[in-house]
């Protein structure tokens, strides 16, 4: 069935009329018209053609993916073929010159005393360079002065229970924050939530957190979307139940009962 005929079909089982739908939607009511009719040579850029079908899908309770993927089948779009690497060239050595070839081995061969005698030169400069430093670090060692062990203890006398108490603090503050890492790291699950017309205020309750964790939204316009996690169960309000749809994790999008503004609430 074509995207247009399901778009009027799902119209005409609410009962709601073009106008109904343009004002709820913020969609113009001529572009709905072409929609159903399955004209969708409007001059609009691909963008927000499919914005408009999906937003207007879902507010008729439609699957707004499997409607962008009708729409995508009528106008032709092909998916983009991958693009396959360059993997060169393999060319062939039958004409090669066996006289070349031969030259170029016994040139190679020519070359590579000199580079090993080159590179163990660099390696012996190097050796002898670290000698040096090293025996100039322990003259350097045995001239200069020492300090008693006992003078170092008299000064310094709590020095060692203070850093036994700082790694005691140190190491009780790492297991409190671990703890608290691995109880955020607990499964949950997510929550998405789409506006399908205008909503002044919407307010979110994780009921499964203590305290309670809210999420709070102002100002929504159609087209809204976004993704909340949560733990067990949710408690939401809306100032206009009739513009919000909510899915839970991959589930299928549903539609809240009522008009105005209410709460409702979901649990497994």
């Amino acid at each position: 069935m074509a995207v247009g005929q399901k778009l009027e079909e799902a119209r005409n089982r609410k009962g709601i009329s073009i106008r109904e739908a343009s004002e709820s939607t913020k969609i113009r009511g001529d572009y709905l018209t072409a929609f159903e009719a399955g004209n969708f040579d409007l001059k609009l850029p691909d963008v927000y053609l499919r914005g408009f079908i999906r937003v207007y899908a879902r507010f008729l309770g439609i699957d707004p993916e499997s409607a962008v993927a009708d729409l995508k089948v009528e106008l032709g779009v092909k998916p983009s073929k991958p693009v396959r690497k360059n993997l060169g060239t393999i060319s062939s050595t039958d004409n090669a010159d066996p006289q070349r070839e031969l030259k170029n081995v016994s040139r190679s061969q020519r070359s590579l005393p000199s580079n090993f005698l080159s590179n163990k030169v660099i390696i012996l400069t190097f050796s002898g360079v670290a000698l040096a430093i090293l025996f100039l670090s322990l003259l350097v060692y045995v001239i200069s002065p020492k300090e008693s062990s006992s003078d170092i203890v008299d000064d310094k006398p709590n020095q060692s229970s203070s850093i036994r108490e700082t790694q005691t603090e140190a190491n009780s503050f790492n297991a409190q924050t671990n703890a608290r890492d691995v109880a955020s790291l607990s499964p949950g699950r997510v929550l998405k939530l789409a506006a399908i017309g205008p909503i002044e205020r919407l307010i979110v309750s994780d009921e499964g957190k203590s305290p309670k964790v809210f999420h709070e939204f102002k100002t929504l316009q159609v087209g809204w979307e976004t993704s909340i996690p949560f733990t067990e169960s949710f408690r939401c309000y809306s100032s206009s139940l009739e513009n919000i749809r909510f899915a839970v994790d991959d589930g299928a999008e549903k539609q809240v009962s009522g008009q105005g503004s209410g709460n409702f609430r979901w649990t497994p």
